[in-house]
């Protein structure tokens, strides 16, 4: 595991935040892509588009954000990882654990009143509590942490993240790391991303939270991302209190 990496503050909102919050929801966009690592999805049967129905149930709505919260179009959804054989390899799992790509259902995307926080939920149902179980401890491996800052920093994903901005963006070094499990819950494993993209002349920095937990062979994760500052903790706290409670 690595040590926790702060990213360096860099300036507040001021004649250019409309700008940055742009950049900023295109990041968030290009980053769950690569969060969201998997394979080519597969034909759903009646019986899994019956779980999906009912996992959406559980997902997180706009009442469980702090009042002045917004609700838009989901940003993310499930993208093939750029490099499959070489983060199996790293983390010294099968090919197929990396490229596995159950059905998922998908919350809106949530946005605090300046777009500085965003909210994203997933459930993606797994034909088994084994296979759930297999997903979530590829994050878990202590390899984890390294293996993604390896992976997230080649030059085919860079490319996917540069993709999301004009001429000129220049993005900076990824560092995946893990915050605190106090952050979020006991039974929580969470895959925390920090770096700089520099735009129309300003540094914007990013933390990204992935936070998975298992119930049975569903798979919930809840992707939390801070625009120039951390993701508040009490907040982070109630999201995944409030997650839990629902699988």
């Amino acid at each position: 595991m690595m040590p926790p990496v702060r990213a360096a503050v860099g300036p507040r909102a001021g004649p250019r935040a409309t700008r940055s919050r742009q950049a900023a929801r295109g990041v968030v966009t290009c980053i769950l892509a690569l969060v969201m690592y998997a394979g080519t999805a597969g034909a759903t049967s009646a019986s899994t588009r019956a779980e999906l129905a009912k996992a959406k149930k559980s997902l997180l709505v706009l009442s469980d954000m702090p009042k002045s919260w917004t609700a838009s179009a989901s940003s993310g959804g499930n993208t093939p990882t750029p490099n499959p054989a070489q983060l199996a390899r790293c983390l010294g799992v099968p090919l197929s654990v990396v490229n596995d790509n159950p059905p998922t259902v998908s919350s809106r995307t949530f946005n605090s009143k300046q777009d500085l926080q965003t909210v994203n939920d997933e459930i993606e149902v797994f034909p088994t509590a084994k296979a759930a179980q297999a997903d979530l401890a590829v994050a878990a491996n202590h390899k984890a942490p390294q293996c993604f800052t390896t992976d997230f920093n080649s030059p085919a994903a860079k490319s996917q993240l540069a993709s999301s901005f004009g001429s000129g963006a220049a993005v900076g070094t990824l560092d995946v790391t893990r915050t605190p499990v106090s952050d979020y819950g006991a039974h929580t494993v969470n895959i925390t991303i920090y770096f700089p993209v520099t735009t129309n002349g300003e540094v914007i920095n990013l933390e990204f939270a992935e936070v998975g937990f298992v119930k049975g062979n569903e798979e919930q994760l809840l992707i939390l991302s801070s625009v120039q500052s951390p993701f508040p903790v009490s907040l982070s706290r109630h999201l995944t209190a409030l997650a839990v409670a629902r699988l």
